[in-house]
């Protein structure tokens, strides 16, 4: 007897194949992107130091700003470490570097489809997979060279294995989600915020009762335990203390009053629609209304937990890329009426593929600027390269990186005025770059950040050798002993 096909394993198969294929266009694009064209270089130069200079997760190293060992404490190296041990089998490549995190997307694609099927059925799973998949911040970020996808992966899995301990309180589901919850955290801190809607769940169920709980206190350790202790360690070994410092200037003095400030709610007027489309964002708000506190009470608390995280803590950075965390919620939000219409009518499932169709024309409009590379970086970073040696400290005149983590060069941004150890003055900050190493300072077209009255650029005319080049490129030669004329 022939056996039939099993339809919607292939429906399944052909939505994920459709979100993957998505994200291949631009998979061999240099981290220099106009969407995000500061945090990808960085990321990128860390799975490059781990494969070059000191290959240990433990240790990762940027190429700013000073000389090596140059070690950060940023979130826990996954993505970058994965993409290092990738590197030294195949060489490097940014169509590895992409293919992690979109691997990762994939897979938390998967995750979202358990929650959706479990708590709804395999036609909401769909719908909102699809969604998940097309939402404009998703599409751009799910294949960026950065920890967003890995975040998203462990983030879902985490909530999807504490949904399932609580039907069947099954421990290895429960420590399982407390592994993936101690691995979200520790790619984004604000993570941790799923610790709410996972209290909530258990207060749903077990009252005041869950204290009591041996196994939900052995969770929490394994939860919190590891991502505390391995900030402390990041905290002790790094020269640039990044998660501390973002947590202590800026988001601990501002998070109970930055909700409220003009500028937040300005930040999300002017995200929201671009990160995830008005007709998205029309159906989060209709799928609320179609929210019943017993039957979708994974889904509601869920949201509530991550508004509440975006409340306190991306209204106090801003940064688009920490919205990640609402993109579930919106695919389960949005999923919900046109679930419900499919389910009442024919007509509307010809409603949820007109959306779909429309997300998908929309989404990708919205995103193909993002994927546009730099020149001005890439050719900047070429001539770094070409130019310089590989031990050579160089100073650049720009705010951002990206030039020196593109050129797997170490050395300094210039005339930033951020750091204390580093004099404010022209004559002072440039004598500290010279006494800690550098060789050049490179200038393209006369541009230096923050000259406004040409002052550094005449420092550097007045008082060093100069090497000239084509297209506008200067090198000073950072030894003090020739003056400018002498090429």
């Amino acid at each position: 007897m022939r056996k039939e096909p099993n339809w919607d394993l292939l429906i399944t198969l052909i939505i994920f194949l459709f979100i993957f294929a998505l994200r291949m266009p631009y998979i061999a694009n240099s981290p220099a992107e106009m969407g995000d064209m500061w945090r990808q270089p960085d990321t990128e130069s860390i799975a490059r130091n781990f494969t070059e200079q000191h290959f240990n997760i433990l240790y990762p190293q940027f190429n700013y700003d000073g000389p090596l060992p140059n070690y950060i404490q940023l979130e826990f190296q996954v993505t970058t470490f994965i993409i290092a041990v990738l590197y030294k089998l195949f060489g490097h490549s940014y169509i590895i570097a992409r293919l992690v995190p979109t691997v990762f997307f994939m897979f938390s694609a998967l995750y979202l489809y358990l929650i959706c099927r479990d708590t709804y059925d395999r036609q909401m799973a769909w719908i909102a997979v699809l969604i998940y998949g097309l939402i404009p911040l998703n599409l751009f970020y799910s294949r960026a060279i950065m920890p967003e996808s890995a975040l998203l992966f462990f983030f879902l899995g985490s909530y999807y294995h504490f949904l399932r301990w609580l039907d069947e309180e099954n421990t290895p589901h429960l420590m399982l989600s407390g592994i993936y919850t101690a691995l979200a955290i520790s790619q984004k801190t604000p993570a941790v915020f799923i610790g709410l809607a996972m209290l909530g769940l258990c207060l749903a169920k077990y009252k005041a009762a869950f204290l009591k709980k041996g196994v939900l206190w052995a969770f929490a350790a394994v939860s919190l335990l590891p991502p505390y202790l391995y900030i402390k360690w990041s905290e002790r070994v790094s020269e640039f203390k990044f998660v501390t410092w973002i947590a202590q200037k800026h988001i601990f003095p501002k998070v109970l009053g930055s909700a409220f400030s003009p500028e937040a709610w300005t930040f999300f007027k002017d995200t929201f629609p671009e990160a995830f489309t008005a007709a998205v964002l029309t159906l989060c708000v209709l799928g609320l209304a179609f929210l019943r506190p017993k039957k979708d009470a994974a889904v509601l608390i869920l949201t509530l937990a991550v508004v509440f995280e975006t409340l306190l803590i991306v209204s106090v950075i801003k940064f688009k890329y920490y919205l990640i965390f609402l993109t579930p919620v919106a695919a389960l939000l949005a999923g919900k009426p046109l679930w419900l219409a499919t389910k009442k009518h024919k007509l509307g499932i010809l409603l949820a593929a007109v959306f779909i169709g429309y997300l998908f024309y929309t989404g990708t409009e919205i995103t193909k600027p993002y994927y546009e590379e730099i020149p001005s970086i890439t050719e900047f970073a070429e001539f770094i390269d070409q130019h310089t040696q590989e031990d050579d400290l160089v100073v650049i005149p720009f705010l951002d990186p990206a030039r020196l983590s593109l050129s797997s060069r170490r050395g300094w941004r210039a005339n930033i005025d951020l750091y204390d150890h580093i004099p404010r003055d022209i004559e002072g900050e440039l004598k500290f770059f010279e006494e800690s190493g550098a060789k050049y300072f490179i200038v393209k077209d006369g541009y230096i950040y923050n000259d406004f009255d040409g002052s550094y650029l005449g420092y550097l005319e007045q008082n060093y050798q100069k090497l000239l080049f084509d297209d506008g490129y200067v090198m000073y030669v950072l030894d003090g002993t020739a003056k400018a004329g002498a090429q």
